[in-house]
């Protein structure tokens, strides 16, 4: 009863946590106001609705309102752009390093994974998966569980970065997003969203490509093999069957869980609170998943490479910067909406120096 107590607190804790983002940023909602922006695409000119934020830097940040199911719609273009970011002139440099960083993690995977667990123990902390279905129904012959909540404290955390983190961010900010009427939060849910379904088919993609085997599952063989067995390109029927025997590189809860706090950073560069919550609760997520064996420590830096490419590539697109004018005396802006002839509205940005 008492560890259930615990993790209904946790998950109370969450989204306190959520509410006071939201508190935070409604705080701040008289920096923001409406204009129109026009836009250019293929020969045809539109206008949209925008606001303008009101930066501590002294930029100017400009938020369309975003599409319905946009999100979908820049799924295969974020894969693109992630793939050759990574494959590009700058990028090969890094992800060489990023994947000799992993193979140099491999020769330790095993002793920093006793270790966890080791701790874990101490402190006992509970590292079986444990939830409980309050969400299911069945298609055909189908079983479906569309919602799990965890009864134990590791799952808690393990949780985090299974995407209902993500989704609890989103959804909260979605709520505030349409009672404020505020396209930063309403984009920035978007964003999350569009950042969950990239990274799936991506992280899913190269899972069945390396075909690694899970801690728990290498440790419960007869002969167990330490750091796991690679199986390259497994056959689809053997993956489904047993995946985590293949599913380990890299791990997707921490590239989920990097890109959703990567786009609140972005957007958000003057919340000072994300970065240190963000990267504490990855941090925390990055010890569940060893404690419980689902992955190892190697697994983590191309899932987190990842997350933070996606996360930029995502956040990148959402918004307009108008940099701060000199502060030398004299100078003076102003961004205004003008009618620009032929029932055309525009966005004027004017500046005296």
């Amino acid at each position: 009863m008492a560890l259930i107590s615990r993790n209904y607190l946790l998950r109370c804790g969450l989204l306190v946590f959520v509410l006071i983002f939201i508190a935070f940023n409604h705080v701040k909602a008289e920096e923001k106001r409406d204009t129109l922006v026009q836009l250019v695409k293929h020969d045809s000119i539109k206008v949209r609705k925008a606001q303008i934020f009101e930066m501590s830097s002294g930029e100017q940040w400009i938020f369309c309102r975003p599409k319905p199911f946009q999100f979908a719609k820049n799924v295969p273009s974020d894969i693109y752009q992630m793939g050759k970011t990574a494959f590009s002139k700058k990028g090969l440099p890094k992800l060489g390093l990023i994947l000799a960083g992993s193979a140099l993690l491999v020769i330790v995977d095993q002793p920093v994974t006793d270790a966890v667990q080791q701790f874990g123990r101490y402190i006992h902390l509970d590292a079986e998966r444990k939830s409980k279905t309050v969400l299911e129904f069945n298609i055909g012959n189908f079983h479906v569980n569309a919602m799990e909540l965890p009864t134990n404290l590791n799952s808690t955390f393990y949780y985090i970065g299974e995407g209902w983190g993500s989704m609890l961010i989103a959804g909260g900010l979605y709520g505030y997003g349409l009672i404020t009427s505020d396209y930063r939060a309403l984009q920035t849910t978007s964003q999350i969203t569009e950042s969950i379904f990239a990274l799936g088919l991506t992280t899913q993609f190269l899972k069945r490509i390396t075909g690694r085997q899970s801690p728990f599952r290498a440790m419960e063989d007869v002969n167990p093999v330490p750091a796991g067995d690679w199986h390259p390109f497994p056959n689809p029927g053997k993956y489904q069957k047993a995946v985590s025997n293949f599913d380990a590189f890299p791990s997707g809860h921490i590239a989920t869980a990097m890109a959703t706090l990567t786009i609140l950073a972005s957007n958000y560069p003057d919340n000072k609170y994300i970065k240190p919550v963000g990267y504490s609760l990855l941090g925390i997520l990055g010890f569940a998943m060893i404690n419980n064996g689902v992955h190892w420590i190697s697994d983590y830096p191309l899932g987190i490479a990842i997350g933070y490419t996606c996360g930029k590539i995502v956040s990148g697109r959402g918004h307009l910067v108008i940099p701060k004018l000199s502060d030398k005396k004299g100078s003076t802006s102003a961004l205004l909406p003008t009618y620009l002839g032929y029932g055309s509205v525009g966005l004027s940005y004017r500046a005296t120096f």
